[in-house]
């Protein structure tokens, strides 16, 4: 079982990743992985602020 810092930076590198636009295939944990669970949820996290960001700049610019 990860410890709790393993955990953490496994979900900021996702976080960034996804935050930076990129697809979630580029996982670095194995499926079964615990790690991968903790990188999916920051990736969807990160991913979501990726698209909130470009959104906001598509209206601006539309404005």
């Amino acid at each position: 079982m990860p410890d709790r810092d393993q955990c953490e930076k496994a979900y900021n590198q996702g976080c960034m990743w996804g935050m930076g636009g990129g697809d979630n295939n580029r996982c670095p944990y194995s499926a079964d992985d615990a790690l991968a669970e903790w990188w999916f949820q920051g990736w969807e996290a990160g991913i979501q602020a990726w698209h909130d960001r470009n959104l906001q700049e598509q209206n601006a610019r539309q404005a």
